[in-house]
């Protein structure tokens, strides 16, 4: 693995060369080599070590810094922006701009050498194995033939510890976050100023930001839902829908059970709804004995779902010649080990945007490479942020690499082979692009799992 870790500093030079001034300019993170201790790289950098401990709480009362850690190096005041060259120069990198014969640029349909900008609050574990996962694809988009500079900040979450970072955007051909919704409007405005593409990997507001450039990778739920309903309609258009509900329902639930009915009533296409408590007898009332049923509970948590599930396979055992499957949330995936058999039983179709799976040998082999680059295992979170960060990276880097500034319309002709999630970006009601690909992860009741997209 010595080699990967290598060529990740070789490639990313402007994040990792710290030691030599590459990044004085912005905020830093320091990647731990062997042999690092906190007062060595607080007296590199010319801080105190308190200072740096201060700025890295999740590790400040470790004795011992272990090579692979990331440490943000705090600046002593604001510092100027770092020289870029101006945005519509592609980063100074002329051999992939056709110019024509008097003169005038014409669109690219590749570039060799893009800027990247990352702004995300790396005092959150998370953000930090996203970006993890974001390097480890740009080592493998680099030896595709397109050069990477990368340029990361500590965002923080507030308006005003993002106000000072902005002017360094100037001259990058994409920026990836901000996390903290109070950022995002003060980066879209600084984007827009520089023409610089923005993608929102986690903020889940209203697509109603004014910015062509703009990527919002978390769908609302409303939007989201509505996408889901339309194929669920499609798909299961001769089956009969029960709608389970419950004391408790949430958000999500409401939004997908709510534009659902909405959609079969104006189909005109059957659905019964029924109270997640009733008894046998209203169980054997909502469902339809001679069309297959497809039930779906107004409530996403997973006791409603255990609740649920047990009404469901108890009915099922009094009443065999019924026949159903059930619907349900990306965040059941949270409970797929302790719940497989029961997914399996009641012939789960899962309505999720992304998909880890385990077994996969890729998945193990990237798995492999994040715990021998960075000595530490991936977190089991759901979804993985490493994986989110590779996918994002992959989709964005590779496809402006080879689409130029085509990219916004022919992204549709890339081939995606992701650890975790497809993306399928839609022109929103205001301009700029919202991820709206949704699919259906079923558990078979022959104890098997398939991707219906």
């Amino acid at each position: 693995m010595k080699r990967f870790l290598i060529l990740i500093a070789a490639v990313l030079c402007p994040f990792f060369l710290i030691g030599q001034d590459v990044l004085s300019a912005l905020d830093e993170m320091y990647v731990v080599a062997k042999g690092d201790t906190w007062e060595s790289v607080a007296t590199s950098r010319g801080i105190t070590v308190e200072e740096l401990r201060t700025a890295n709480p999740d590790i400040r009362n470790k004795k011992k810094l272990k090579k692979g850690m990331l440490l943000i190096v705090p600046q002593k005041a604001p510092l100027d922006s770092p020289t870029l060259p101006d945005a519509q120069t592609n980063g100074g990198n002329e051999s992939s701009i056709n110019v024509s014969s008097d003169g005038t640029s014409l669109i690219r349909t590749a570039v060799s050498h893009l800027k990247v900008g990352v702004l995300l609050p790396f005092t959150d574990k998370k953000m930090v194995e996203f970006y993890r996962g974001l390097l480890m694809a740009a080592d493998n988009i680099r030896r595709s033939g397109i050069n990477l500079d990368i340029y990361a900040w500590d965002s923080g979450s507030t308006a005003a510890q993002v106000e000072p970072l902005l002017p360094g955007l100037k001259g990058l051909d994409i920026v990836f976050g901000p996390a903290s919704a109070l950022q995002v409007q003060p980066v879209v405005e600084a984007c827009r100023e520089a023409r610089v593409r923005l993608v929102l990997p986690f903020w889940s507001g209203q697509t109603s930001i004014d910015y062509p450039l703009l990527y919002n990778v978390a769908a609302p739920n409303a939007v989201l839902f509505d996408v889901a309903a339309t194929k669920l309609v499609s798909y299961f258009r001769d089956r009969n829908f029960v709608v389970v509900r419950s004391s408790s329902a949430d958000n999500r639930g409401r939004i997908l059970t709510d534009v659902l009915t909405r959609k079969l009533s104006e189909l005109n296409l059957p659905f019964r709804e029924l109270k997640i408590e009733g008894d046998d007898f209203a169980y054997e009332a909502a469902f339809n004995q001679f069309k297959d049923n497809v039930v779906v509970v107004d409530d996403s948590s997973i006791p409603s779902l255990t609740v649920l599930m047990s009404r469901l396979k108890d009915f099922g055992g009094k009443h065999p010649k019924y026949r159903f499957s059930l619907l349900g949330y990306a965040g059941w995936q949270e409970e797929t080990e302790r719940l497989i058999d029961d997914l399996f039983a009641c012939d789960t179709y899962i309505v999720s945007p992304y998909y880890y799976n385990v077994l996969d040998d890729r998945i193990k082999a990237f798995e492999d490479d994040y715990l021998s680059g960075f000595n530490t295992p991936i977190v089991q979170n759901v979804p993985r942020y490493a994986a989110w960060g590779y996918d994002l990276a992959t989709y964005f880097l590779a496809g402006i690499g080879s689409l130029g500034d085509t990219f916004e319309q022919m992204q549709v002709s890339l081939r995606q082979d992701p650890l975790q999630s497809v993306y399928r970006f839609e022109r929103s009601a205001a301009p700029g692009f919202t991820n709206q690909f949704v699919q259906f992860v079923h558990f078979t009741t022959d104890s098997k799992i398939e991707l219906i997209r």
